[in-house]
């Protein structure tokens, strides 16, 4: 007899028992990526359904937490090309998806008009949509949107790559769907340059999620249709190029990319480095997209300073002094912006925090900025995922209201924004003490042999006290590196059980002599007149076993001087080594031996080879700073001129660091140390009639 399978009460519970089972099987991760993709659908329906505003804000939070928290535990396993290509597959479904869901944005629609009066062969920058004969210039399709566009009496204040774009889709066809389309599929090309730069830099594959599936990016590109879009595929093709050392290609992206949207333009400085000043004259030629529109002459610019004038207070930092300054607080956020990037220019030399500075930066100065603006940043944060970032993109939800309840309200919001950045200062300022919330903690490195590098030339005096303080603390070798000391120095070294090596060239020479001779994993250089507390070794050790990602560091210092100014300087110095990452030498140095092998190894320069050192090492990993454990002579600032003093080393140091971003710097330190002692560095056995000491 046929039974029925409900009849049977095993083949009955078959069915569930079996999904618990899968679902109960499956890894931690996969939940993840199904909450993810969960979380990214409730946003799209969001938009379908026209959800209020504090939904739209918990879903777009929500669902990019669900991304980094996927991301993040996702497991190293899979080959690369199978990760990116599954990647790919779901961003192009989740942007199908949000041009089904999203309401356009009214943006949309002035980008049909002034396409499709580009056709006509008007000129947007002279005629706005409110122009009363402009509806017989228009086709049917774009003239159904006319009364849509917002701000109907402005004419085109977008660049005039924005301009072509729009005429050329609008050529196609000019409706808010292949708009959305055109953009989606800049989206996904922006993706796939994205791909190349994680390979190159051997990144986690994965990590291209952080873009491709994006609340930010699917919401504003493929969901609104902002033009914004068109830019984070300039500077994802500008870090293709750079990775591939093509740096006339990425300056030609980057030039293109601001003639989009102009405040792209504030990352092309943030790029130059020693050796490429002549490529970036490449960024200039996208300027011949103005030649088309050449009739508006001053009227270029006319819209945007309407506009601007329009969501003056639209911008986190203008929101902040506009009580204090009133109509002056444009300008006042402009100029704090300014000497921001300036300050960031010299100091963050490396690509992968300075161009991201630049963005925020930029961002925080406008006096409007909107969420789509992020886009700008969203390929940066791509190779660079921190939480201080995270949460200002993933906090954008909260700034300005959805678009089917902004309507045509184009004013800023940005007393909102000004308080989404207070959470990210706080983040920026706590990621000084633990780098792992500025970028993802790498794999374990467990450090294993300290060796410690002394430079001297004529220490006899100091140098005992140094090593003894060393006596005890576990170090594994001490390497004195003399540069041809006539005051026993050298013997003095051997004679407590330092190897003793002999080297010349200046400070830099002789550190480098002494990395070669030792035998260590990590390094410290102290200076000979330093003192450090017995914990300093532990302590340097247990930091870089607790920071996979650093590359080195500094400890911290303080003068052994009673003197008025000393402590301040103290001070400053700990400032900068810790929110700037720069560090000198008297403040003890160390680093990962291999955080070098890729970065030009040691720099072997008779002065500044402290400061050099600290840029590559921002290059290769994250920075430490230890708070303090070195006691440092303040020999070099006895007599009078403490303040002179001060101020040579401070304009020595910014003309490096300038010298340095335009491949205009000495790279042998020669030029620094002529300028610093007056006369030019020793060999490493000079003339007995010198007894004079290399101290900075």
């Amino acid at each position: 007899m046929t039974r029925k399978l409900s009849d049977d009460p095993q083949a009955a519970g078959a069915g569930p028992a079996c999904s618990a089972r899968f679902f109960a099987g499956l890894p931690g991760h996969l939940w993840r990526g199904f909450s993810c993709g969960a979380a990214l659908v409730a946003l799209a329906l969001c938009g379908r359904l026209e959800a209020g505003r504090y939904l739209y804000a918990a879903c777009f939070a929500a669902a990019f937490a669900a991304l980094v928290l996927a991301v993040r535990s996702w497991p190293a396993g899979g080959t690369r090309g199978r990760v990116t290509a599954a990647v790919l597959a779901l961003g192009l479904g989740a942007r199908l998806l949000f041009i089904w869901a999203w309401p356009v944005d009214t943006d949309v629609f002035r980008y049909i008009v002034e396409g499709d009066m580009q056709l006509a062969g008007a000129n947007p920058y002279l005629i706005a949509p409110g122009d009363p004969g402009l509806p017989g210039l228009l086709s049917a399709r774009a003239a159904a949107v006319l009364g849509r566009v917002n701000h109907p009496e402005l004419s085109a204040a977008y660049p005039p790559l924005a301009e072509l774009f729009c005429r050329a889709v609008a050529a196609v066809s000019p409706t808010p769907l292949v708009f959305r389309a055109a953009l989606a599929l800049a989206d996904l090309l922006a993706a796939l340059a994205l791909a190349v730069v994680l390979a190159r830099h051997r990144l986690p594959p994965v990590w291209l999620a952080l873009y491709v599936l994006s609340p930010l990016s699917l919401v504003m590109g493929a969901g609104e249709g902002h033009l914004d879009v068109l830019v984070a595929l300039g500077v994802s093709l500008a870090l293709a190029a750079f990775a591939a050392r093509r740096d006339g290609w990425g300056f030609l992206c980057l030039g293109a990319a601001g003639l989009v949207k102009y405040p792209v333009l504030l990352l092309i400085p943030f790029f130059l480095r020693p050796g490429n000043l002549r490529q970036a004259a490449a960024c200039f030629v996208p300027l011949a997209s103005f030649w088309p529109y050449r009739a508006a002459g001053p009227a270029f610019f006319e819209s945007l300073a309407a506009f601007a004038g329009h969501v003056a207070r639209g911008g986190p930092l203008t929101a902040l002094v506009w009580p204090l300054c009133g109509a002056f607080a444009p300008p006042v956020s402009l100029g704090i912006g300014g000497a921001a990037l300036v300050v960031g220019w010299l100091a963050v030399q490396d690509r992968g925090r300075g161009p991201l500075f630049a963005g925020l930066t930029g961002l925080a100065a406008l006096p409007t900025v909107y969420p789509w603006y992020f886009l700008m940043v969203l390929p940066l944060w791509t190779l660079r995922p921190g939480w201080p970032a995270l949460w200002l993109l993933a906090a954008q939800g909260l700034a300005v209201t959805p678009t089917w309840l902004r309507g045509q309200d184009l004013g800023g919001q940005g007393a909102a924004m000004a308080v989404i950045w207070l959470p990210f200062l706080l983040l920026l300022a706590l990621s000084a003490w633990r780098p792992g919330l500025a970028v993802p903690a790498g794999p374990a490195k467990r450090a294993r042999r300290l060796s410690v590098v002394v430079p001297t030339r004529n220490e006899g005096s100091r140098l005992g006290r140094c090593l003894e303080s060393l006596d005890g603390t576990g170090v594994a070798e001490v390497v004195v590196a003399d540069g041809g000391s006539t005051d026993g120095t050298a013997s003095l070294a051997a004679g407590r059980g330092a190897k003793v090596v002999a080297a010349g060239g200046g400070r830099g020479g002789q550190i480098a002599a002494g990395l070669a001779a030792c035998r260590g994993d990590v390094i410290l250089v102290l200076h000979a007149d330093a003192v450090v507390t017995p914990d300093v070794p532990a302590r340097v050790m247990a930091a870089l076993d607790h920071c996979p990602e650093a590359a080195g560091g500094v400890v911290g210092m303080a003068y052994d001087a009673r003197r008025p100014g000393l402590g301040v300087l103290g001070l400053l110095n700990g400032l900068r080594a810790r929110f700037g990452g720069i560090g000198f030498g008297d403040q003890g140095q160390f680093f990962r031996r291999e955080a070098l092998t890729g970065a030009s190894g040691f720099p072997a320069m008779a002065l500044m080879e402290d400061v050099e050192l600290s840029l590559r090492l921002r290059q290769a990993g994250e920075t430490l700073y230890l708070g303090g454990g070195v006691t440092a002579s303040g020999r070099r600032w006895a007599g009078p001129g403490f303040g002179g003093k001060a101020a040579g080393v401070v304009a020595m140091c910014l003309g490096y660091l300038a010298a340095r971003r335009l491949g205009l710097a000495d790279p042998t330190g020669r030029r620094y140390f002529r300028r610093y002692y007056g006369r030019e560095p020793q060999a490493c056995c000079p003339a007995k009639t010198s007894a004079c000491s290399d101290k900075r």
